[in-house]
């Protein structure tokens, strides 16, 4: 029986080629780590250190941004190995142009000492678990199993659970997005079936976009909207699973897919957006119309409402009971904020 994680389903939706070069077909990455990659891993890495300590001595900020460093050139000498090893091209893989290994380094710092100085001394709640792991079933026959790993846990001095995670990218999420982010969500239901926690819990959702000043978006969901979203998930999985091809979906993403080298049809759209967009470089646009500065937020693509009810009769009934508990389509998350630290 598959156990599936948001991230796997996320990628059928996503691209299905994508999946199945992935996680059908096992492919090595052809190519080397993205540096997006790269900078979200070390300061995950950096967050971690810091919760693991503060119950002991909460480090100076030299100490943080020194860690941060040490493990960015712990990881940059592995990296040089695996270049040479594997012959890729490049060390770490940059999407966008006129950016340099050393700008992603000073951005790290920059979150890094700006995150220290937002949170110090770390009393916001208490931790109760990094890097955490939560396994959990969709269907009461556990039919439909799940997993994943919660960045950091916290409680509150009110009882309340906090879903903390961290995110590197230059584009932030509005509150309204939030609603119809189901990551930090599929961790609460699965905090819920979890003998630690328990049903009686009350939970918040924090995502931390570390590349701004006010770095918080907050989120929560209700009992109704969790019962749903196992619904939505389990037509999710059925669909991957009824799978007989796996066509390319072609977006915005492909510059940043680790396949891209060994897919046709990625790389003629690739090619035939950027010949678009040196031709209209001239031409002022919207911030709706702007290309991401970062790696993309992933943005899991709805389940449309005919297709939903055709897959899974039991989600169409879930629906008719939850109603407005039920998702919307969603527009493309926008940055919405102004506070954006320098560097970008």
């Amino acid at each position: 029986m598959t156990i599936y994680s948001y991230s796997r389903i996320n990628t059928y939706f996503t691209c299905p080629a994508q999946f199945q070069f992935r996680y059908i077909e096992r492919r090595p990455s052809p190519v080397a780590e993205g540096i997006e990659l790269f900078l979200g891993s070390r300061f995950h890495e950096t967050m971690e250190y810091l919760y693991e300590q503060v119950n002991h001595k909460v480090p100076t900020v030299n100490e943080l941004v020194t860690y941060f460093n040490q493990h960015w050139e712990k990881h940059w000498q592995q990296s040089l190995q695996k270049q040479k090893d594997r012959n890729f091209r490049d060390t770490l893989r940059i999407a966008k142009a006129g950016q340099t290994v050393e700008d992603y380094f000073q951005k790290g710092q920059l979150f890094v000492e700006n995150y220290y100085h937002q949170y110090h001394p770390f009393d916001q709640d208490k931790t109760e678990g990094i890097e955490l792991k939560v396994a959990f079933n969709l269907d009461p026959k556990g039919e439909f199993k799940m997993q994943g790993f919660i960045d950091r846990l916290g409680r509150d001095d009110d009882g309340t659970l906090w879903i903390h995670d961290y995110k590197t990218s230059a584009r932030k999420m509005s509150e309204e997005d939030a609603r119809g982010e189901d990551q930090l969500a599929l961790y609460q239901a699965g905090l819920l079936q979890n003998p630690r926690f328990g049903s009686k819990e009350k939970f918040k959702l924090l995502w931390h976009f570390v590349a701004f000043e006010k770095d918080q978006v907050i989120g929560e969901r209700n009992s109704k909207e969790i019962d749903w979203l196992k619904q939505k998930y389990i037509a999710k999985i059925e669909t991957i699973e009824k799978a007989k091809t796996y066509p390319t979906k072609t977006s915005i993403l492909c510059k940043w897919c680790e396949f891209l080298t060994v897919c046709s049809d990625g790389k003629a759209w690739v090619k035939n957006k950027d010949k678009n967009y040196e031709e209209d470089e001239a031409v002022p646009t919207s911030s709706s119309g702007t290309l991401p500065s970062s790696a993309p937020i992933m943005i899991n693509s709805e389940v449309p409402a005919a297709e939903v009810a055709a897959v899974s009769p039991s989600v169409a009934a879930t629906a008719a009971v939850f109603g407005s508990a039920i998702p919307s389509h969603r527009k493309r998350t926008k940055t919405v904020s102004n506070d954006q630290l320098p560097l970008f």
